[in-house]
């Protein structure tokens, strides 16, 4: 077997890399809410915010909470059929590769756990892409259907694994990360249980897109944008009024703390909701270009967020845990994210990875890839 590297594609499909670089924006934007406060706590409210706070909050959680880490978790599936098809095409082995690729990220995620951010979802990716290795070569109906039978029995599962998350856990740390040093709060991350009922939560959805993402990544429908954009023009205004209808339901469900409201709308609204944004996105990727440099380095910019918020947020940084109200919370989600982009854009004119991915795909290979790009004015 052919163990070189395969050298990165220059021609990149870069809606996904459009489509990557706008998912961590409102990764970040629902994050902020765990960073900077308890606000993740079903019910979550401050008596002092006046109405504009209020209504902020409320659009938060009505257009970033869930829909996100959902696209993620699309692309997630997209990228593992973009790379089975080029290895297959290059006649390399693709199962161990990936393994490799996988048992590399689940380290990343529990260095990012303890040591960073106690919400990560690296893992979860890393273990859950194993079944995606699993049923790779499953026709699509099998795939489908595997999506269905998920999406049901987890709507009826959730909102019992809702109701049993751990949230005294969460109140009780509150103090540490507020006033703590960075060692309290990473002992804190390594004796606190983990709250199983959010993670379980994650789990069908997570997966319920990544099948759906290997069967459209199979079909190569991305990479041809005369393909795909009928289909999303036609149905991104009928999934417009679905999300609109089922995420109302879920802050209702989320603010009363109604766990089958909030499930509901967890497993319908949010994926319609996904469906939009994304149909947005790729039928405007030519604009939007200069979003590709955030996403071509996106597990870099998912880290660095995790890195500049804690260190804003917790005791042993800016200490301003539970200061922020949403209106600041929307603002430097702009500032940061603006920030990214600028770097990233800037950093990508001169190498070929970000940091991070530059040593994941050298700890998969198993030697050291070539950073800087080459015959560029950058690269001196």
């Amino acid at each position: 077997m052919n163990n070189q590297p395969i050298q990165p594609k220059p021609d990149r499909i870069v809606a996904l890399d459009v489509l990557r670089g706008f998912a961590l924006f409102g990764v970040l934007m629902v994050n902020m809410l765990d960073f900077s406060s308890s606000a993740l706590i079903p019910g979550y409210t401050r008596p002092d915010w006046n109405l504009v706070n209020q209504i902020a909050d409320g659009a938060i959680y009505f257009l970033a909470v869930t829909k996100f880490y959902l696209l993620f978790s699309f692309l997630f599936g997209v990228g593992f059929a973009v790379q089975m098809g080029r290895m297959s095409q290059s006649g390399r082995s693709f199962v161990p590769f990936y393994l490799r690729r996988l048992a590399v990220l689940f380290v990343i995620g529990a260095l990012h756990a303890v040591f960073l951010w106690r919400g990560d979802i690296l893992m979860v990716y890393a273990l859950l892409g194993g079944l995606l290795l699993l049923v790779r070569r499953a026709p699509d109906r099998v795939l489908i259907a595997g999506v269905l039978i998920i999406l049901v029995g987890s709507l009826i599962g959730a909102g019992v694994l809702l109701d049993s998350r751990n949230t005294v856990s969460h109140l009780e740390s509150v103090p540490i990360y507020r006033t703590g040093s960075y060692w309290d709060v990473v002992t804190l991350r390594l004796n606190a249980p983990i709250d199983e009922a959010d993670t379980f939560a994650q789990v069908p959805t997570v997966m319920v897109m990544f099948l759906l993402g290997l069967v459209i990544g199979r079909r190569g429908i991305l990479e041809r944008p005369d393909t795909f954009s009928p289909f999303l023009r036609r149905w991104m205004w009928p999934a417009l009024g679905v999300g609109l209808i089922f995420n109302a339901l879920f802050v209702i469900g989320w603010y009363g703390q109604d766990s089958w409201l909030t499930s509901l709308g967890t497993h319908v609204g949010a994926p319609a909701l996904s469906f939009f944004y994304a149909s947005v996105v790729l039928l405007n990727a030519t604009r939007l270009k200069f979003l590709a440099p955030v996403g071509q380095m996106a597990l870099t910019n998912y880290l660095t967020q995790s890195f500049v918020c804690t260190t804003l947020f917790y005791g042993y940084g800016g200490g301003l845990y539970d200061q922020i109200t949403p209106v600041g919370h929307i603002m430097l989600v702009m500032v940061i994210y603006g920030v990214q982009i600028i770097l990233s854009r800037w950093w990508m004119q001169r190498v070929r990875f970000g940091p991070m991915e530059w040593l994941w795909r050298s700890l998969t290979y198993g030697q050291v890839q070539s950073f800087k790009r080459a015959n560029t004015p950058h690269s001196r």
